[in-house]
């Protein structure tokens, strides 16, 4: 008996700290709605007018209290006026640090420490909505793997320091290089993945290699390394697609048959394009 309670006490924790939880978001939201003068004025309308009908509750139920009531009451409207906007000040400018806070820490949690773009965990959860989206008849998407060619010599000729100069250079052109409804991320060492919205076949391939032309022309301090390029894999959602792997996993192939084929180029899936330098 003792075991099966437990679940059930668990479980109505868990929904008071929800409610809790959800409580302070409405609260927090609500304030930050507002703006810091409406704040000040309704915290401190709601104090004052709480304040004056407790004392005068409280005077109209105590025996001899006329003589004192108006009394009372001025010190019921002015001790809220005095405190009430201290403490609203405080409430708020906790609020805003605690959404200040709770921005920094998602924007840490969905970009990339190193390159300032997109995280794979990021590029997942939003490639996941656009295949959901596009299952259910909304729009088409395609994704572009792309890889830096060479990136081991680079590291080892010139050191860790400049493939990371290599890593950020190349991510920033090419998250400028793309829409702004657009997701490019960093998938894994000097992997990267574009989610293309609204995009596929020939207009995927064509915007790859913008990608491919824009790396290719990157000009890099004191020309170290002289020159960096990268290869590219492009597939398409079509209305046969069982999952966003399988579409992930073709770009993944054309992408290790544009490095096959001499990299420096674009391969997309249903026929390749070689455009190399």
């Amino acid at each position: 008996m003792a075991i099966s309670a437990r679940p059930e006490w668990t479980t109505g924790t868990d929904m008071t700290n929800k409610a809790i939880d959800l409580g302070y978001q409405r609260y927090y939201g609500w304030l930050l709605r507002m703006g810091l003068v409406r704040s000040l004025i309704v915290c401190t309308s709601i104090a004052t007018m709480t304040s004056v009908l407790c004392t005068a509750t409280v005077m109209l139920l105590l025996p001899d209290s006329r003589e004192y009531f108006w009394y009372n009451m001025i010190v019921a409207v002015v001790s809220p006026l005095l405190s009430a906007p201290g403490l609203a000040l405080i409430a708020f400018a906790m609020v805003y640090k605690l959404d200040e806070t709770q921005t920094a820490l998602t924007l840490a949690a969905e970009t990339d420490a190193l390159t300032g773009v997109a995280n794979r965990r990021y590029f997942m959860s939003q490639a996941e909505r656009a295949f959901v989206d596009a299952q259910a008849g909304g729009p088409s998407f395609a994704v572009v793997m792309l890889d830096i060619d060479h990136f081991k010599a680079i590291n080892d000729t010139h050191g860790h320091g400049v493939g990371d100069d290599v890593l950020l250079d190349v991510a920033q052109a090419c998250r400028q290089a793309l829409r702004a409804s657009d997701c490019f991320a960093r998938f894994g060492g000097e992997e990267f993945v574009a989610l293309l919205r609204g995009t596929q076949g020939a207009d995927a391939a064509a915007t790859a290699e913008i990608l491919r032309k824009t790396v290719a022309t990157l000009a890099f301090e004191n020309r170290t390394p002289p020159a960096v390029t990268v290869s590219l894999g492009v597939a398409s959602y079509l209305a046969n697609s069982e999952s966003l792997h399988d579409i992930l996993n073709e770009a993944d192939r054309q992408l290790y048959a544009a490095k096959a084929a001499g990299r420096n180029q674009v391969m997309a899936a249903q026929g390749g394009m070689r455009l190399a330098s």
